[in-house]
């Protein structure tokens, strides 16, 4: 799975270059033809995008914002320390069934208790996390600033989760949205497989 910025830029950049290069140039006029300006402060619906449904334009918009590079310095350079640990997972998963689920549901599918109230509807974390887009920074990001910029619901966890623990969450998603209540099947501690360290590899973040 990726886990470096420049990696995922050039393979998003080439899944959504389409999109990107229409983002901020084709706005259409008024009604009466006179070309409109584009808020500063809000990314633009660009020609290639208009025949998309809302929730799609939103989702594209933030992918091409990022692979743009339009976010703070803070997120693109930030470095996950977290790793993807047994104590980083259990942390994250808490922490995700505390601030997350309710919307985006227990395994990541979008259809938590408040999903189905909301319009665009929450996204589908199980799947995105898949994406070559979602790089440590971009999930990062996306959970830090919410998505108010993009006209979503979803609220930012500035404020309300460090770094770290947003890195936790993370961790959380890549590892599946496991059941941490489940006790390990019997015989299968220290077997062939098993991780010899909660230490994260320096390269890859990932457990031995």
């Amino acid at each position: 799975m990726l886990r470096t910025l420049p990696t995922a830029f050039v393979l998003a950049g080439l899944l959504f270059a389409p999109f990107a290069a229409s983002y901020a140039e084709d706005v259409p006029p008024d009604a009466n033809g006179v070309p409109r300006e584009i808020p500063k402060d809000q990314p633009a619906v660009g020609w290639s995008l208009q025949n998309l449904d809302p929730e799609q334009q939103q989702r594209m918009l933030r992918f091409s914002t990022f692979v743009n590079g339009d976010i703070p310095h803070q997120y693109s350079t930030a470095e996950n320390t977290v790793g993807y640990t047994v104590p980083a997972i259990a942390e994250g998963g808490a922490l995700y069934q505390a601030n997350c689920q309710k919307c985006h549901g227990v395994m990541g599918l979008g259809n938590g208790d408040l999903a189905y109230s909301l319009k665009p509807s929450p996204a589908l974390l199980a799947y995105m996390v898949q994406q070559p887009v979602a790089v440590d920074q971009y999930l990062l990001w996306s959970i830090a600033e919410g998505g108010e910029q993009f006209g979503t619901a979803m609220p930012p966890f500035k404020n309300r989760l460090s770094q770290d623990q947003i890195f936790q969450i993370v961790a959380y998603l890549r590892a599946g949205f496991p059941d941490l209540e489940d006790e390990p099947p019997a015989g299968t501690q220290g077997g062939p497989g098993a991780a010899t360290t909660d230490e994260p590899n320096r390269k890859t973040r990932d457990i031995d």
